[in-house]
């Protein structure tokens, strides 16, 4: 949970954006869900389940339940 962010290789405006939003490391990011990670502008796919696998999560979006 300390990895930072910058160090997962996102892309540099998303990387920006989560700065601004008070994000500098993967655990600030942990009371966040999947919903609200993919609202945040910038946030990709790609970019999501980086951060999901950093956070120990299923970054797998295609399970229906």
């Amino acid at each position: 949970m300390d990895t930072k962010l910058a160090d997962l290789k996102l892309t540099p405006w998303l990387l920006d954006e989560l700065n601004q939003l008070g994000y500098e490391v993967v655990g600030d990011m942990q009371h966040l869900p999947a919903e609200e990670m993919l609202r945040i502008p910038g946030m990709g796919g790609h970019c999501y389940r980086k951060i999901a696998k950093a956070l120990g999560r299923d970054p797998d979006l295609t399970k229906r339940r």
